[in-house]
């Protein structure tokens, strides 16, 4: 029997392999998120630096509250939560009622614009108001769970896609939505210290996992209330400033010649062909 704190690196592991970055692992996924087990087996001994064998993922992938992953005729997927682009397969026909926990901004975005799924591919929609109340829990501070009227959509041509814990589907349009009341009881990011909401981290799902797409970097800093921060000025002693300057012109100036000297080599190569 596998220890579950092996079991718990190997499904993190997995989230973000199979649903954010295969290629960072060599992992070739095909159009549905299928990889290979054998090379996904390789591919966690090298990550986590510690034997894991087949076995091993297989109990992972059965354990926990929910199905998060699929394995079948020896090659691995995750269900949900795929922020590369993978394609759903057949549309399912959902039941009359499925719910969302979001964030309050997003909850009044929602009634003006509809539901949207983000960065992510797909609306993550739970099974029951239970689920979707952790899953606004986790979101906010201020939550709202909000009743999808599925079944009403997906006769007016809206996609859904069962995955067994949950259900996928395509954005929907307020008329079909519920908005419910807001609660305050929350202890997700934006209670932390100011995280968005679900849509905007795309993370509309009924009982959120613990994975996330990884951060892109902008190439600035920002403030923790959001604006650009601003260019610290040079405090370090003046003579080290000028002398950083000058290493600096220098180096401008070899890399220059170097580039000159190469140019003027091709042309006499050039000239002798």
């Amino acid at each position: 029997m596998t220890h579950p704190a092996l079991i718990e690196r190997i499904t993190r592991s997995l989230a973000y392999m199979l649903r954010h970055q295969p290629e960072e692992f060599d992992l070739e996924v095909d159009e549905y998120g299928f990889a290979d087990l054998e090379e996904v087996v390789h591919a966690l001994n090298e990550r986590l630096g510690e034997p894991v064998e087949e076995e091993d993922v297989r109990e992972a992938v059965t354990s926990g509250d929910r199905q998060r992953y699929e394995i079948a005729n020896d090659r691995i997927r995750a269900l949900y939560g795929h922020s590369i682009d993978v394609q759903p397969g057949e549309p399912s026909k959902p039941p009359a009622e499925l719910y969302v926990g979001v964030s309050r901004d997003d909850a009044e975005r929602a009634r003006r614009y509809g539901l949207r799924a983000g960065r992510r591919r797909f609306l993550h929609l739970a099974l029951t108001p239970e689920d979707a109340l952790e899953s606004g829990r986790r979101t906010a501070r201020d939550y709202v769970v909000i009743k999808v009227h599925a079944l009403d959509a997906w006769e007016d041509g809206i996609n859904f896609y069962d995955r067994t814990s949950l259900f996928l589907s395509d954005p929907i349009p307020t008329d079909f939505l519920e908005v419910g009341e807001v609660h305050t009881d929350g202890y997700g990011e934006e209670h932390r210290g100011g995280g968005h909401g679900d849509e905007r981290r795309g993370r509309h799902e009924g009982g959120r996992s613990h994975d996330r797409p990884p951060a892109r970097s902008s190439g600035h800093s920002s403030s923790r209330s959001g604006h650009s921060a601003r260019q610290e000025p040079f405090r370090g002693h003046p003579a080290r400033a000028a002398d950083s300057s000058v290493r600096l012109r220098a180096r401008s100036a070899r890399t220059c010649r170097s580039r000159s000297a190469r140019v003027r080599a091709r042309r006499r190569r050039a000239a002798h062909a």
